[in-house]
């Protein structure tokens, strides 16, 4: 995991019009891809955008087609309920569902690794990672989601 962030000021950078705050890139092996693209990944980046929005996007490791980067967007709460739905599915080794107003997401264990089938039956979109990089998504999402949260004093 690379974090974007150096400790005297925020790292910031402009991905689709939004400003970035702090990102975190999670490097994968050459076992992730993404459907129904067809790409490769080989990294994916949480950050967390002006709008207090986390945004997901993939590096591919070829794009001739040009396809987008952004593979979903999430609120604090969506990014925090995946986060632990995550963990649990990985932990438990089944099949767990994420459903919010923002994101509808079904995690599913393979003998191979995870797939995350984002969206609905018309719009569906699938990431799949190898069982060696899914601790470093878990990681990385929570992460990003203590980062976010609202700090509170004593």
């Amino acid at each position: 995991m690379v974090e974007s962030k150096s400790l005297d000021n925020v790292f910031k950078i402009q991905m689709n019009m939004q400003t970035v705050i702090y990102s975190i890139d999670v490097d994968l092996d050459d076992r992730a891809f993404f459907f129904p693209d067809g790409k490769q990944m080989t990294q994916i980046k949480f950050a967390i955008l002006a709008n207090h929005e986390v945004q997901v996007n993939a590096v591919y490791a070829f794009n001739e087609s040009h396809s987008a980067p952004e593979l979903f967007r999430l609120s604090l709460a969506d990014a925090r309920e995946l986060a632990r739905t995550l963990v649990e599915a990985v932990y438990r080794a089944q099949t767990r569902n994420v459903f919010s107003e923002t994101i509808r997401m079904t995690i599913h264990v393979v003998p191979n690794g995870y797939i995350l089938q984002i969206g609905d039956i018309n719009n569906e979109r699938q990431i799949m990672l190898s069982t060696s990089v899914i601790w470093r998504i878990c990681h990385a999402l929570l992460r990003i989601v203590d980062r976010l949260s609202p700090v509170f004093t004593h």
